[in-house]
């Protein structure tokens, strides 16, 4: 089933790992930060070309809601289709909203009952930031199905960004005794230099986007309290498809 797979492939993280200590920070008073990742790429308007129907031999829908995180970068613009190898196998789809303010999509893909365990790419391109989001597996063509209307399919296509393709979940912990009284307008953040790559609360997963695996992320803190950021001096590790979970020390 192609929502199976795609659940399976990016619906779950990793196990966390054990967890780890960041010690020592630095101290600079700041107003309460902006911080917000930049989801601007580069990618070119795809040439997806329609699949012409009489090469099949039946056809499957299936309507994909946006998550969340991608719904403030959609426009008129933006396009849904699936690809199968290189050849594409839906006709490029536009974006709808409902009254809820929900985005989606509708596809209808087409198939033969030869492809079996073929590659197929779920793909989004977002118009309005430029930027191309691709999360692929295999799967076994399923005829005369439809898939996302009794129950809503957002697969995390967030995963398969063109511009950050080394992602983790990250989880921010801070001990008892700090140098400050936590509130619940206090929030982290991750930086590669000064590149905001992830932005969260204490306690709470939030993802980390990296363009490679050699970037060396460091977590910044804003107490409110305190009026200002602490940026730990020690660096993160992030492994693709991790959930980690760190504490700092301060």
């Amino acid at each position: 089933m192609l929502l199976a797979v795609l659940t399976m492939l990016w619906g779950c993280s990793s196990d966390s790992d054990d967890g780890d200590k960041l010690e020592g920070s630095s101290f600079a008073p700041a107003e309460k930060p902006s911080w917000i990742v930049d989801m601007m790429a580069n990618d070119p308007v795809p040439a997806w070309i329609s699949p012409d129907p009489s090469k099949y031999e039946s056809s499957m829908f299936v309507m994909v809601c946006l998550e969340d995180q991608l719904a403030p970068y959609t426009s008129d613009d933006d396009l849904m289709t699936v690809l199968i190898g290189d050849e594409c196998r839906a006709k490029p789809a536009p974006l709808h909203k409902d009254d809820s303010g929900k985005c989606y999509f509708v596809l209808k893909i087409d198939g033969n009952s030869t492809d079996g365990d073929v590659s197929f790419s779920l793909c989004y391109y977002a118009a309005k930031i430029h930027h191309l989001f691709k999360l692929s597996g295999t799967q076994t063509f399923a005829s005369d199905i439809t898939y996302g209307i009794d129950e809503d399919f957002v697969p995390q296509l967030i995963k398969g960004s063109s511009k950050y393709p080394v992602q983790g979940d990250l989880t921010v912990k801070v001990p008892d005794t700090v140098p400050f009284t936590p509130s619940d307008d206090d929030f982290v953040a991750v930086f590669v230099g000064d590149d905001c790559r992830g932005v969260g609360t204490v306690g709470q997963p939030f993802t980390v986007f990296l363009t490679s695996a050699s970037e060396t992320p460091q977590v910044r803190y804003y107490s409110a309290q305190k009026g200002g950021v602490y940026t730990l001096k020690q660096s993160l590790t992030i492994v693709a498809g991790d959930s980690k979970e760190v504490t700092l020390s301060f």
